[in-house]
């Protein structure tokens, strides 16, 4: 049982035992095996711990999608799951080195595969978990990961302004998957309820399609721009970079995943606070507030002619 279901399951028992003891108050022994329970019970709340770093989320579904608690579609595990997973390894790369190239994690990342640990039933659904790790920061990491991409997935059935604010520390990447991930479920007209840790979400089929139509109405445009200005670095961890126009703005972004290493440690060493060409891929980011979101990513670096 997740730490979660062991909160929300003690603080059940608590109202049902507050309950029956205002129900007969006026019986002394009644009341008085009722008040050590309930006394019991919120010492057992207060000892459980805050927070749980266990690198595993469940993921329950209702509608199409599933047969009451017999079994769920292959074909929606398989749709829904990918997207999921990818969210995760990008969110792990956010929480390790607080950026992400815009296609693929970074390349000393954390140990982010997740298996199928477990079928949950109740509606139905999956069970992912980190496995085969010894590293305590790497079950950390995902463990935080998947909390995130829970939060991402609420920001976005929320409001308006809180999916924009959530977007801007989310890489472009999430959110494409993000709409995969939210199309599924809208399709086959199904909830979804997710578990990790010591945090817990529902959201409804109303605010699945909610969701899924307010990241749909995000839109992405992408054009590419020379730049004649100063490198001024990059971070491989990050896959991030920095460089400077010719009327001294501060440009920063990141890093695309076609750059081999050696000519990402290349560019450092020949052009590092040196006047060169750069291209750039920019990556603008529509809401349909009206609402704009710019990234940069580094394609190439040529000396200046």
């Amino acid at each position: 049982m997740s730490l979660y279901r062991k909160i929300q399951s003690i603080k059940a028992q608590i109202v049902d035992t507050e309950r029956l003891l205002e129900m007969v108050l006026d019986h002394p022994l009644m009341s008085e095996g009722l008040a050590e329970r309930l006394s019991l019970l919120k010492q057992e709340l207060e000892t459980l711990p805050k927070e749980s770093f266990e690198p595993r989320i469940q993921l329950l579904f209702s509608g199409n999608a599933v047969v009451g608690s017999q079994g769920i579609k292959s074909s929606f595990v398989s749709k829904t799951l990918t997207p999921f997973q990818e969210m995760v390894k990008t969110q792990v790369a956010l929480v390790r080195f607080g950026k992400v190239g815009k296609r693929g994690q970074a390349k000393k990342g954390a140990n982010t595969e997740l298996y199928l640990t477990a079928l949950p039933v109740g509606s139905f659904g999956v069970e992912l978990s980190q496995l085969a790790s010894n590293d305590l920061f790497d079950s950390m990491d995902v463990s935080k990961a998947m909390k995130d991409v829970m939060s991402l997935v609420v920001n976005s059935a929320t409001d308006d302004e809180t999916f924009e604010a959530s977007i801007e520390q989310t890489p472009k990447r999430n959110l494409t998957n993000l709409k995969k991930f939210l199309q599924e479920i809208s399709d086959e007209n199904s909830v979804l309820k997710m578990e990790s840790g010591e945090l817990g979400i529902e959201l409804s089929k109303e605010k699945i399609v909610e969701a899924f139509q307010r990241v749909s109405a995000t839109v992405d445009e992408e054009t590419e721009l020379i730049i004649k200005g100063i490198f001024r670095g990059l971070l491989l961890d990050s896959a991030k970079f920095e460089i400077q126009d010719e009327e001294g703005k501060r440009i920063s972004g990141f890093i695309s995943q076609e750059i081999e290493e050696d000519q990402l440690v290349d560019y450092d060493k020949t052009f590092l606070n040196s006047n060169c060409i750069i291209y750039l891929r920019v990556h603008k980011t529509k809401f349909k507030t009206g609402n704009e979101k710019t990234d940069y990513e580094l394609l190439e670096i040529r000396p200046e002619k």
